[in-house]
């Protein structure tokens, strides 16, 4: 895959504290790029198990072709302190990793107010998240939505599997900002999800989070603040990062020309169901206070 751009928030050793700023493991990534594609991965990872479930991604994106191999470039792997390892009960662990999804939050947006494009022009800062990383992700875009970053502009984020309450993003939700600040969201959610549709909500009750809330990543909602949403039928929690649909609704909305053929074959190799498209709507520019 070549050379691996990453970015830690983790100490050297499985299980440490957040760091007081982010490592660059391969520098001077992503300073002075045009176009940053972070991807961030969920709790109950270990960081050699979110670099196998990275390289299993970009490998799929690898084979859409030139247009979609010349985004690998732009790909950052983010690892952030989140791996709780209980099995079944991982739950039980999940009110402890919201503290840290909050804290690299923090670290994140502080970092990426540093970074300026080539000639010090923006960059343009694209996002795909699973499971708890969508926290990370949209507490991140809360802080931005307060105090931008000077040369960065958020264009894309993808949703995966979220583990984050509906109630968060909807109409007077306290991650409202920063659910509505990038110019294209594309909610990837499946209903045979086990992990949202059991282990969640009690976790999130646990958190004093609400009681029995239901996960964006069961069915996509809110529909009315994500620009796109999508179905990936059959896939359970830790599917996403290996379903070939997953890499090829991030392709396009990266601007890649996926071919048919391609998606096609894809679909009959791995025995997938074909994607189900709920709603995809273009939705009048906002305005987010600062």
């Amino acid at each position: 895959m070549g050379v691996r751009n990453e970015l830690t928030l983790r100490e050297r050793r499985a299980g440490g504290p957040v760091r007081d700023s982010v490592s660059e493991l391969t520098p001077p990534f992503p300073q002075g790029r045009r176009r940053v594609v972070l991807l961030v991965h969920g709790y109950n990872s270990t960081e050699g198990a979110a670099r196998a479930s990275y390289d299993e991604f970009v490998g799929d994106l690898a084979t859409l072709g030139p247009g979609a191999r010349a985004l690998l470039a732009d790909i950052g792997r983010l690892y952030w302190p989140g791996d709780a390892d209980l099995g079944p009960v991982s739950f039980l662990s999940y009110p402890a990793e919201i503290a840290p999804a909050r804290d690299s939050a923090q670290k994140l947006a502080d970092y990426l107010r540093t970074l300026v494009g080539p000639g010090g022009t923006p960059t343009e800062l694209c996002f795909v998240c699973h499971s708890l990383g969508n926290r990370v992700l949209l507490e991140l875009l809360d802080r931005l939505a307060a105090a931008p970053a000077p040369f960065g502009h958020v264009a894309v984020v993808v949703l995966m599997a979220a583990a984050v309450p509906v109630d968060m993003v909807a109409d007077g939700g306290t991650l409202l900002a920063g659910a509505t600040l990038a110019g294209t969201s594309l909610a990837l959610y499946s209903r045979d999800d086990k992990v949202l549709h059991w282990a969640f909500p009690l976790g999130e009750t646990a958190a004093g989070e609400g009681f029995f809330p239901t996960a964006v990543g069961r069915f996509g909602q809110p529909p009315g603040v994500w620009t796109e949403r999508q179905e990936l039928a059959g896939d359970d929690h830790g599917d996403y990062w290996g379903d070939p649909r997953a890499a090829v609704g991030v392709a396009r909305l990266l601007g890649v020309d996926v071919p048919r053929r391609v998606e096609s074959g894809w679909t009959a190799r791995r025995t997938l169901p074909v994607a189900t498209e709920v709603s995809s709507r273009t939705i009048a520019s906002r305005e987010v206070q600062s």
